[in-house]
């Protein structure tokens, strides 16, 4: 079987409050803290599937908290860039608020996705429950891998989407993905105001529509509907090959 990549997850505190976080579906007992615990449980079986599968995309990722937030992240980036194979490329996925102070370990990655639903302070407040947003602008600045901004949707920001994408083309993004919550029953065009958005079909990956936005490309990203596949790591050790985290 093909994977699309393999994710090591993060869980314990965090330090944002999102209400529509996933890791609160998680079975609990998936959840085990592990910021402190190096090397992660289970990393050695983890690893040894990627060998076997010939995955050639890891991401740092989490569950209940934000990967950057884990204590020994440069030391086990180093550690899978030196123990898995040379293509393999490296991923973070974070909501950006440590970036600025980790900066040195955020540039060992090869790409990373941030999280971000709005760059309007009261929103960004509303969606996940502490002040923001980080300062793009600054990361932008100081780094040189390729950043992806993923912007969950909802009531709250929907009527922004317009103004988000224009600011992200601006800043010089060269893909966003919009992603539904999880859960979201209601379609795209329920949620957002496509025919207004000046957005142009190109193709689609994994099941979900890919667009152009005045050359940059934005996908619709709906965790029911992909066709993506996945290898995780949870926090407390154990393997799953579904994509979608609950199950």
């Amino acid at each position: 079987m093909a994977y699309d990549f393999a994710s090591l997850l993060f869980a314990g505190p965090c330090n944002a409050r999102c209400p529509f976080c996933i890791g609160k579906l998680v079975d609990p007992r998936l959840n085990v803290d592990n910021l402190g615990i190096y090397p992660p449980r289970g990393l050695e079986r983890w690893m040894a599937l990627i060998w076997e599968h010939n995955i050639r995309q890891v991401t740092f990722s989490g569950t209940t908290t934000d990967p950057q937030l884990y204590r020994h992240e440069a030391r086990l980036l180093a550690y899978l860039r030196q123990h898995l194979p040379g293509q393999t490329q490296f991923s973070l996925h974070t909501n950006g608020r440590l970036a600025l102070r980790k900066m040195a370990v955020f540039n060992q990655y090869d790409r990373a996705s941030l999280s971000i639903p709005s760059f309007e302070a009261s929103t960004y407040r509303r969606m996940m429950g502490v002040s923001g947003p980080p300062d793009i602008e600054n990361i932008l600045r100081l780094t040189d891998i390729k950043i992806k901004i993923s912007c969950i949707t909802g009531d709250e920001n929907s009527p922004q989407i317009g103004q988000f994408l224009e600011h992200c083309a601006g800043l010089g993004i060269r893909r966003v993905a919009l992603r539904k919550p999880y859960g979201e029953v209601r379609p795209w065009t329920a949620l957002l105001p496509l025919d207004k958005l000046g957005l142009v079909l190109r193709s689609e990956y994994r099941s979900n529509p890919v667009y152009d936005y005045r050359g940059m490309e934005v996908t619709l990203w709906d965790f029911e509907q992909t066709a993506s596949k996945a290898i995780n790591l949870f926090s407390n050790g154990t393997i799953s090959t579904d994509y979608r985290l609950i199950q």
